[in-house]
């Protein structure tokens, strides 16, 4: 556990990334819950729970597929939460490395993905069954996934800093 010296509040830099993470989030989570209430806009036809389990996606995947949830928008409800932590007061009383893993981890894999699945989608590429799909929602995706990223790597930075000293400082008076 880290303390919670109130002087080691994040900055408003780290603090608006958080909030402009969720915000980039936004529109994803529109167009998930469109879909999820029958919206089919963007989409190919067929049955995507199908697709999933044609292509060997674990069970829970399908049924929650088939009950209008989308397992990537419950993830991205976890990326916001996961900013929420690294900037809030709650996110102190947690392990250190229970926010630095995924937040540096998510920062690594979701900024890249989220910068190319644009660009891919602007030039009109798709990989594997992506055919089928509006150019203009791996745009979406794009963005909302390098937006979560990028923030994620601001925040977790932040508070890697920021926790730092706390650390230490509990290191050396156990030993």
């Amino acid at each position: 556990m880290t303390s919670t010296n109130p002087s080691t509040k994040p900055s408003f830099r780290s603090s608006a990334a958080a909030w402009a993470g969720a915000a980039a989030l936004t529109p994803y989570m529109v167009m998930k819950t469109y879909w999820a209430f029958g919206g089919t806009a963007g989409r190919p036809g067929g049955d995507l729970a199908a697709q999933l389990r044609a292509n060997g996606a674990p069970e829970a995947l399908v049924w929650m597929e088939q009950h209008g949830l989308d397992f990537t928008a419950l993830g991205a409800l976890v990326g916001v939460a996961l900013l929420m932590a690294l900037v809030s007061p709650w996110g102190r009383r947690l392990p250190r490395w229970s926010l630095l893993v995924p937040g540096w981890a998510g920062a690594l894999a979701l900024t890249p993905y989220g910068l190319v699945t644009m660009i891919a989608a602007s030039l009109g590429v798709t990989v594997g069954d992506a055919n089928g799909w509006s150019a203009w929602v791996g745009i979406v995706g794009g963005l909302a996934f390098a937006g979560l990223g990028a923030a994620l790597g601001v925040c977790s930075r932040s508070y890697q800093q920021r926790t730092e000293h706390a650390t230490r400082r509990q290191t050396s008076s156990t030993c």
